[in-house]
């Protein structure tokens, strides 16, 4: 008794709320403008080459607005009367118009401003018991035209042999959500690879990904018979303009700030998903910088940052050819990525200098430092991120001095340390990395 009071309740459930119910977010965009006043609007589409939208109404009129609303072009189609969606493919020039009952695609030439007399039945597919909850809705999408059925809110995909009117065949039906019938309006979108679907009984807008899965569910902002929507990308500010044909009121609505997400904002042939600012074409993936502690304008190759900008950050370059990157900090002395112990006391006064006194692919860096009246001077090999220190020696001196100078002599392997009050002392370097006092 237990398990069939179980399995009863588990049948109500499921009657009353449908598995994979998605919450509807309230309406994202801004408040409506009304742009225009036709005859029954029951299809629209945004033309990005014209600049300007497209219309269709029930009485079988076509006509082109721009985005104020403002008449451009009409166009009476005659044999056509119960239009109610509207769509272009790759080539701009044409218009293809949905037409119901009987369900079929009709083709416009905007140059010729003519049907051009090729149309596709697709009656076979959209029956529907009432002639009247036929096709409601049109799109192009990636070389297919997604159709609408009142009816059951279901969309079904066609491919359509362009060139041959009546060449048509069925790829498959989507179900967006089961638990809407009514579907009023199709829109997809290039730039955010979304397709929009609205369903006006159920006064909401889908948004599909291109796997036809549902990402985000809204309300519709309005309660009105909502009969068609277009898209209006600005990706660069991340919102779009979304139209909406009403077709009891007769109104074309805009409803501006509707937030998108484009694939390539800045248009540089990168994805969003991998492009690091997807809002500037000049940067599509993070810049390697390299740490210039000595300021040359040479960076060491062993100390990078990744920065998605054409700026180095300070302190860092573009380049990464200095051979010895080197930086004093009491004892210890930064060369090419890494601190080193150069002395066993922290000098008051550091100098320092590298050389490459044999030709080969080994630096010489001289480092002294001056501690009352001593000095002590370091003898380091750098070959990349490789740093020895081979040899320290410490020189007593007489009198105390406050700087000192390396003069080199690469010539004759030789380097001079001269003092503050005159004294100077020549030392000769091996390729070993040892030297001593050259007389």
């Amino acid at each position: 008794m237990k398990n069939t009071i179980k399995l009863f309740s588990i049948i109500i459930f499921s009657a009353t709320f449908p598995w994979h119910c998605f919450a509807i977010d309230s309406w994202p965009g801004g408040a409506g403008t009304t742009i225009a006043t036709l005859s029954e609007p029951s299809g629209i589409v945004w033309h990005e080459g014209r600049q300007s939208i497209f219309v269709v109404e029930d009485s079988g009129t076509l006509k082109e607005i721009n985005s104020t609303g403002t008449t451009l072009n009409t166009w009476p189609l005659a044999g056509n009367p119960d239009l109610e969606g509207i769509t272009l493919a790759e080539n701009d020039r044409y218009l293809y118009i949905g037409v119901e009952n009987p369900d079929s695609i009709a083709e416009f030439d905007l140059g010729a401003e003519s049907l051009t007399g090729k149309s596709w039945d697709l009656t076979s597919w959209m029956a529907s018991a009432d002639p009247n909850q036929g096709l409601e809705g049109l799109t192009y999408r990636d070389g297919y035209f997604y159709a609408g059925l009142q009816e059951n809110g279901k969309i079904y995909v066609f491919d359509l042999n362009l060139s041959v009117g009546g060449d048509v065949d069925y790829v498959e039906t989507i179900t967006p959500y089961a638990s809407y019938s009514d579907i009023s309006g199709i829109d997809y979108n290039s730039d955010t690879g979304i397709t929009y679907a609205i369903f006006d009984s159920a006064n909401a807008l889908l948004e599909l990904n291109a796997a036809d899965g549902i990402v985000e569910h809204y309300s519709l902002p309005d309660s009105a018979q909502q009969e068609g929507i277009a898209i209006k990308t600005n990706c660069l500010s991340r919102t779009a303009d979304v139209y909406i044909a009403n077709d009891d009121s007769g109104q074309v609505v805009k409803y501006a700030s509707y937030p998108i997400t484009c694939l390539d904002a800045d248009s540089d042939g990168v994805s969003y998903a991998t492009d690091c600012n997807d809002y500037d074409a000049a940067v599509s993936s993070n810049q390697t910088y390299y740490r210039d502690v000595d300021s040359d304008g040479l960076g060491d190759a062993y100390t990078t940052s990744q920065v998605c900008s054409l700026a180095a950050p300070e302190g860092y370059v573009a380049n990464s050819s200095d051979p010895a990157d080197i930086f004093s900090s009491g004892s210890k002395m930064y060369a090419n990525g890494n601190y080193h112990d150069f002395f066993t006391i922290d000098p008051t006064t550091v100098e320092y200098t590298d050389l490459n006194f044999f030709g080969d692919d080994w630096r010489e860096i001289i480092a002294v430092g001056l501690v009352s009246k001593r000095a002590y001077i370091t003898f380091a090999r750098v070959r990349g991120s490789e740093v020895a220190v081979t040899k320290r020696v410490r020189v007593k001196i007489k009198r105390k001095h406050k700087t000192v100078q390396i003069v080199p002599n690469s010539a004759k392997n030789k380097f001079t340390t001269r003092f503050s009050r005159g004294k100077k002392y020549t030392w000769k370097a091996k390729s070993s990395g040892s030297f001593k006092r050259s007389k």
